[in-house]
């Protein structure tokens, strides 16, 4: 990762009041010295560093000062023992935003797990945040797709690296995508798939190796995520301007599951044509220029992107 302006990272305790357990460490990244607070909340068993391109796009913009986090049983975080669930995760990140004193005007974009964690986390604190982006993500009760649920038994028996970042590769993003040139000015990388093992294999070094039993409940907690239409309609009502994104070549998370949110949101709906689950990394230009808009737009403003697909 570049040199960041204002960075700073380290590790906040969390969970000192709750179900009478020892409280654990966080691990975050901080960047950036704008008014405009960004919360960038990662997926399933991956590190927040996965949000790297989008960190480092937000970091480098005046207007925002954004965070990523790894949650709990993965990364830096600790790893408390017993299966995780969505909300106890938004609760974590909760008092996460308390000890960085960030209390109202917070901006959030999920990913995959991530996703389900916001929607856990507006709803239990609406008044904190002013914008909302889901990505690849569902409100919960879908059956899991086979490739899904393979993926989550083969990557876990993998213990070659470069096995397991090809698997890795190929699930998130789609080959056709993987095969062409990368448009990042100044790139030294033929395709994007050099570009991936590189960046995957970088931050392997840096990681730790995810505990196992950090691995299984997260996966229990994604899993299992529920967000009714009842609590839905509570999001809706609270005035949080949202957004939805999906990918058609989504091979992790079901694009039904992105229809049903929006649907049920009354929020815009952004299908990328012939993109895959992990977006941020795939379209970074467009995806951080949405969260750009819809921050922009305020708790108080409108949002007006009318439903479409873009084939990029």
């Amino acid at each position: 990762m570049t040199v960041l302006p204002h960075h700073e990272k380290g590790h906040i305790e969390v969970g000192h009041t709750r179900d009478k357990k020892k409280p654990f460490k966080l691990y975050y990244e901080k960047a950036g010295n704008g008014p405009k607070k960004l919360l960038l909340i990662m997926g399933l068993n991956s590190p927040g560093s996965a949000w790297e391109p989008v960190f480092e796009h937000f970091s480098n913009n005046p207007e925002y000062t954004t965070v990523f986090f790894d949650n709990r049983g993965v990364g830096h975080s600790d790893a408390p023992k017993g299966l995780y669930s969505t909300s106890q995760m938004a609760q974590d990140t909760i008092e996460l935003l308390d000890a960085l004193g960030w209390k109202s005007g917070v901006h959030v974009a999920g990913v995959s797990m991530g996703g389900m964690i916001s929607l856990e986390l507006v709803l239990a604190d609406p008044a904190r945040f002013s914008s909302l982006v889901l990505t690849s993500t569902n409100a919960g009760r879908s059956p899991p797709q086979l490739v899904t649920i393979s993926f989550l038994t083969r990557v876990i028996l993998i213990k070659d690296p470069d096995a397991r970042i090809k698997l890795i590769m190929e699930t998130l993003y789609p080959s056709h995508w993987l095969d062409s040139i990368p448009t990042t000015k100044g790139t030294l990388y033929k395709t994007n798939r050099e570009a991936m093992v590189v960046s995957f294999k970088k931050r392997l070094e840096i990681t730790p190796l995810q505990p196992l039993h950090g691995n299984i409940a997260q996966s229990w907690a994604a899993l299992f995520h529920h967000v009714s239409s009842k609590r839905l309609a509570q999001i809706r009502s609270s005035g949080i301007p949202a957004l939805v994104v999906t990918g058609t070549f989504d091979n992790f998370v079901r694009p039904s599951g992105s229809f049903h949110l929006a649907k049920e949101l009354g929020c815009p709906l952004v299908v990328f044509e012939g993109s895959g689950h992990a977006l941020p990394g795939e379209q970074t230009e467009t995806y951080c220029r949405f969260i750009e808009e819809l921050a922009s737009k305020g708790k108080d403003g409108v949002f007006e992107l009318a439903k479409k697909s873009y084939d990029l």
